[in-house]
């Protein structure tokens, strides 16, 4: 793993580098200014608009600059922040805006907002685990049997992994996180990683997961009362009285329950 050194050091030298930026930026706008007004005293008022034209107005504005340090500042923190937290989603113009209205810049405290808003952040964890397992399930709303949630004795649930083979690994061990939420009420953030590839299984007492070399994925619960929260809690609170019907169905479109995403 790469040394970035000590966190603290790198902050701190995050924040006296955005206090030079900001130092040298009023000490040229103070001297710009200190320019323009001696002009006014050797120009006449009605040549004045002239100095609209003045060539160094925009080279003292360091305001560009200063926004794409901050820009690359704030994807370091993201980085260092991302070791040894779970690799979740994070909304970089949430951030880049909370770090323009501080009073000054500080990473110490970008950090921590990086931290509770997203890294270690049970709601942002779901929401990514769902992402993962949404993927495994067709969106497009055709009605041909390929592209719907096949539910058969209330117990087992046909899905289809697509994209490479990392992509399809990662998703199909999001669908155990999501288990393992909904069986043993895990937080998102401490759900069991397990990691299967093409051609391989993982059974348990509660559950049965095949994942097919041909992609295609079989989640049999032990219960029926777990494919019917599962269901639930992947396409969101809203869908909890659609889904009691799913015995009766025994196909559920996936097209007829509005994503939580």
């Amino acid at each position: 793993m790469q040394d970035y050194g000590n966190k603290n050091q790198i902050y701190t030298l995050q924040n006296n580098t955005i206090k030079l930026l900001l130092s040298a930026q009023k000490e040229a706008r103070d001297k710009l200014d200190q320019i323009c007004q001696g002009i006014k005293g050797e120009v006449p008022v009605s040549q004045r608009q002239s100095l609209f034209l003045f060539p160094f107005a925009d080279t003292v504005n360091l305001s560009d600059s200063i926004d794409i340090m901050i820009d690359r500042f704030i994807n370091q923190i993201i980085l260092l922040e991302s070791i040894g937290n779970s690799a979740l989603p994070v909304d970089f113009e949430d951030v880049f805006d909370f770090a323009k209205k501080l009073p000054v810049y500080d990473a110490f405290q970008v950090s921590e907002y990086v931290l509770n808003t997203y890294l270690r952040n049970n709601s942002n964890a779901l929401k990514r685990i769902k992402a993962d397992c949404q993927k495994l399930v067709p969106l497009n709303g055709n009605k041909t049997s390929s592209d719907r949630i096949e539910v058969k004795n209330n117990t087992v649930i046909n899905l289809r992994a697509s994209g490479n083979l990392q992509d399809s690994t990662k998703c199909v061990e999001s669908l155990l996180k999501m288990v393992d939420v909904v069986i043993h009420s895990a937080e998102p953030l401490k759900a069991q990683s397990i990691r299967i590839s093409p051609g391989e299984s993982y059974l348990t007492d509660e559950i049965r997961l095949y994942f097919f070399k041909n992609r295609k994925i079989r989640l049999v619960f032990k219960r029926p009362e777990y494919t019917t929260k599962f269901i639930t809690v992947l396409q969101g609170a809203n869908c909890l009285e659609n889904n009691i019907h799913i015995c009766e169905k025994q196909q559920l479109s996936i097209a007829s329950y509005p994503s939580v995403m």
